[in-house]
């Protein structure tokens, strides 16, 4: 007990003879990214990175309309196509991400019913697989994910380029299921089908 109190006694004179200053750290000071240093490489605040960094983000080739992030072509407009290859894998990957960030407002089959849409009175969340939204090209449903849409935020930070071309993949997938004809189908899934639309 003695101990602990001794302890207490040289904690207290201690922080007595201390000048604690906490508004410090309220005007630390501070650069912007772009402003001149005389001691930092090449002038200014913001470097390059060193040699043999890794990127954040895997990159799946510059210049590629898509594949970097870019909705859009040289000429401005929307892609119009998918700029990866479409397979199983990225059919899944696609689902998955759109089941984590899309399906809560858009619904799981992103015609627009969720319970969240419901709560939405200001504005809902757009059926993604009737017109207009149905219509729109690749590119700029990539664009919207992207740079968000409305009241929809940017998904950019969690989505990375080639997964928001996996979630534009399923949702091309979902509208062609939506517009799929009954009689398109095979036999099989036409009997399967059958008693729900009764």
């Amino acid at each position: 007990m003695r101990q602990m109190l001794a302890l207490l006694a040289l904690a207290a004179i201690g922080l007595l003879g201390c000048d604690l200053d906490l508004e410090r750290m309220i005007d630390q000071p501070r650069r912007s990214t772009y402003e001149a240093c005389d001691v930092c490489p090449g002038g200014t605040v913001m470097m390059t990175p060193p040699e043999g960094t890794v990127p954040r983000q895997p990159s799946s080739g510059p210049g590629v309309p898509g594949t970097t992030g870019e909705a859009r072509g040289p000429d401005g407009a929307y892609v119009q196509t998918i700029p990866i290859r479409v397979d199983r894998a990225v059919m899944a990957r696609g689902r998955s991400r759109f089941d984590i960030f899309c399906a809560a407002c858009h619904g799981r089959l992103g015609d627009g019913q969720s319970q969240v849409a419901e709560n939405m009175t200001l504005r809902r969340p757009p059926s993604l697989v009737e017109p207009p939204y149905a219509d729109y090209p690749p590119g700029r449903i990539h664009a919207a994910i992207t740079d968000g849409f409305g009241l929809m935020r940017s998904y950019a930070a969690e989505l990375s380029a080639s997964d928001r071309w996996a979630v534009v993949a399923y949702v091309e997938a979902l509208r062609l299921a939506r517009r799929a004809p009954l009689v398109g189908l095979p036999a099989r899934v036409r009997e399967e089908a059958a008693p729900w639309l009764r």
